[in-house]
Order: C-alpha cells, then structure tokens, then sequence
C-alpha cells in the first residue's frame, strides 16, 4: 500500500470518530447533498451556515448543544444495547 493509496482509506462502519469530527462530517454531508440538489435557497443553507466553525466555535451554539444532545443519545442506546447484550 503507498502513501497515496493511505491518505485515500476509506472509513469503515466499525470505525469511531470523535465528537467534532461528527459534527464537520455532518455539516460536509449537508453540504454535498445540498450543491447536488443544485442549491436550492432555503432551510438547509440557513442551517449550514449556522453549523460552521469562527474563531474555533460553531457559529450557532445552538446547533452545537443540538449536535451534542443528539450524540449523548447515540451514545447511549449504543451503552443501553451492550448492556442488553444487544451488540
């Protein structure tokens, strides 16, 4: 495998990413979906715009609590099903 081939790796589903990454990884996918559409005006774009970073915070800290929120609940179903031994 080359260097060039590494810096292309695909993620795996089994792969773990932290909080922030998630949250980047969210607002890239926004982003993707949303110049695919063709760029409708609207909703989305306010909440893109609202999801990126200045001077190292969310512009929206709103979203940020949001994003939190939703990833404490992933976190614990994930917690919830091992404890189930759901896995």
């Amino acid at each position: 495998m080359t260097k060039e081939d590494e810096d292309m790796a695909i993620i795996k589903p089994t792969d773990t990413i932290t909080v922030v990454e998630g949250y980047d990884a969210m607002r890239i996918f926004l982003e993707t979906v949303w110049q695919r559409q063709g760029q409708p005006a609207g909703e989305i774009e306010l909440l893109i715009g609202g999801l990126k970073w200045a001077d190292g915070s969310p512009i929206s800290p709103t979203l940020w609590e949001d994003w939190l929120a939703a990833a404490q609940v992933v976190c614990s179903c994930r917690t919830q099903e091992i404890v189930d031994g759901e896995n």
